[in-house]
């Protein structure tokens, strides 16, 4: 498979580590991910999203970015736990699908960088670098401690909506869920950013009636897995998603 790269992007190279880096992002996140990232992580805050390798790192000069080591989930985890094999490689892809995202009008983190370290069996390991959007929580921690029902229904109509512009920009989500949205209230205005685009798809035009539903029942899923009990996300909250989603 052919890896198209943004134009804004560059290649830079150190022994068996690659980074693909936004250009004017070169000296400072290049220079960074060319070394060592575990080594500026462990100054960061670990965060509570991901599979427990993402963390915020303030960087020399104030910039503050979001670093995420990439981790295997399911039974893999216990064997391989952050070994990947392949091209191309998946935080590659990754950068390349949310820098085409945010072209695209999608609100997404800005995407800085990503990185692999080729090992002796010729897997890698992988790391992406992206703005940190200050002021934010998950979609899923926000519901939780919200107890106004009409705010609930008004953050997952939010929810709805951003899924829509995805759909109506051709970006397929594969692993959308209540913890893939970050949410900023802004003078009573609600800011939602879709995050983790690991394994996504970019479609030339927007995406067809099949992948919606799929998209929708996706996030729906997961909303019952997180609250079996439907304390938290009812059917009115639900219905506040699917109808500012849209008809499939």
């Amino acid at each position: 498979m052919w890896l198209r790269v943004p134009s804004d992007f560059v290649w830079m190279r150190s022994g068996r580590r690659t980074v693909l880096v936004h250009e004017a992002a070169k000296a400072s996140i290049g220079t960074l991910l060319l070394t060592t990232p575990q080594g500026w992580a462990q100054g960061g805050v670990r965060l509570a999203s991901g599979r427990g390798g993402t963390y915020r790192v303030a960087l020399d000069g104030g910039e503050v970015v979001v670093l995420r080591f990439y981790r295997r989930g399911g039974l893999l985890a216990r064997f391989l736990r952050d070994k990947y094999w392949g091209w191309p490689p998946r935080p590659f892809v990754e950068l390349r699908v949310t820098a085409e995202a945010h072209r695209r009008g999608v609100p997404v983190p800005e995407v800085l960088g990503a990185r692999i370290e080729r090992l002796w069996n010729g897997s890698y390991r992988g790391a992406l670098v992206t703005r940190h959007v200050a002021g934010t929580e998950t979609l899923w921690e926000l519901l939780k401690r919200t107890t106004d029902t009409e705010r609930r229904r008004r953050l997952t109509r939010g929810a709805g909506y951003a899924l829509r512009l995805l759909s109506e920009a051709g970006i397929y989500h594969p692993d959308l869920n209540l913890n893939n949205y970050i949410v900023r209230e802004e003078e009573g205005n609600l800011k939602i950013f879709v995050v983790d685009f690991d394994r996504a798809r970019v479609k030339r035009t927007a995406l067809g009636a099949s992948l919606r539903r799929r998209a929708l029942r996706r996030i729906e899923r997961s909303a019952r897995r997180l609250d079996p009990e439907r304390r938290i996300v009812g059917a009115g909250e639900l219905r506040a998603l699917r109808e500012a989603f849209g008809s499939c």
